[in-house]
């Protein structure tokens, strides 16, 4: 499904732009492509994230979201606006998880992404103190 799917997106996007310039006029098609072309760069900016790498371990999905999600609004037509906006509310993203194949589901959750993070309650932490021996 995946390669018939990138092989239909162009002709599908090709469809809405149309359609939207036919419903909406043509000049208000290409400044919403455009404005949503500036809000994704905005959403890859570099300085508007100022994330340390503790505060994207706590919360990795929420951050490749905003990532994918600016890709997608970078990316010019409809379908993958509305991609990108879903991918940026937190509640919308179990819609488009319920849309994903299974196999994608059980390579995710399979994998040990988020089991090596976990706590394991049998495991023993040493509190320790140093001595440098070469400062006396």
């Amino acid at each position: 499904m995946g390669i018939k799917f990138l092989l239909f997106l162009p002709f599908l996007e090709i469809f809405l732009f149309i359609l939207f310039g036919d419903v909406i006029g043509f000049f208000n098609t290409i400044i919403i492509i455009v404005v949503s072309g500036i809000f994704g760069l905005w959403l890859l900016s570099p300085g508007k994230n100022n994330l340390s790498i503790q505060q994207i371990n706590i919360e990795p999905l929420n951050w490749l979201c905003k990532r994918l999600a600016g890709i997608c609004l970078i990316i010019p037509g409809f379908m993958t606006d509305f991609l990108g906006i879903m991918l940026l509310f937190r509640p919308l993203r179990q819609i488009i998880w319920s849309l994903m194949p299974s196999t994608l589901k059980n390579f995710v959750n399979s994998s040990d992404i988020y089991k090596k993070y976990e706590k394991k309650p049998d495991s023993k932490i040493i509190d320790a103190d140093y001595k440098d021996l070469d400062e006396q």
